[in-house]
């Protein structure tokens, strides 16, 4: 694992190419390496790229599967899209915000479990739908995403 910016910079030259168009694929890279976007990091991104600091924190922060706070050890996304919330989503999300004691985009007390809402997981079909650690489910119910995270939370 990269542990510092100079360790960082070497891997971004072997990488990616210092062109503005590497900035998304430089993100992802760094949410692969870190499970988030640390700040420090998104700064040696910017730097490499020649791309303003405030340009890429409006890239981090405009994509969904992106995150610039460090997530709990288990990651559940709720899709709210028009299928899912019609479908059940809406009480699902609220269900799990209230099991968790965690809105949507906080983190249990306990760091154990990130809560988040995506527009849409393209699984309209399987209404409603969450992913759980990067799986995604559809049909989910309280009981289903619970469990996958090994009882994580009681319902």
């Amino acid at each position: 694992m990269i542990t510092d910016r100079k360790e960082l910079r070497a891997v971004l030259r072997e990488k990616f190419p210092r062109n503005h168009g590497q900035l998304l694929p430089a993100l992802h890279f760094l949410q692969h390496e870190f499970g988030h976007l640390p700040d420090w990091a998104m700064e040696v991104v910017g730097w490499h790229l020649g791309i303003p600091a405030s340009e890429v924190y409006g890239a981090a922060t405009s994509y969904t599967e992106l995150r610039i706070k460090k997530p709990g050890e288990h990651v559940v996304r709720v899709c709210t899209g028009l299928g899912c919330w019609m479908n059940g989503g809406k009480d699902l999300l609220s269900g799990l915000a209230h099991d968790l004691q965690a809105k949507p985009g906080e983190t249990t007390s306990d760091g154990r479990i990130t809560l988040e809402e995506t527009l849409c997981g393209f699984l309209c079909g399987l209404a409603p739908a969450v992913e759980v650690d990067g799986k995604w489910q559809g049909r989910a119910t309280a009981a289903a995403v619970h469990a996958s995270v090994n009882g994580a939370a009681k319902p």
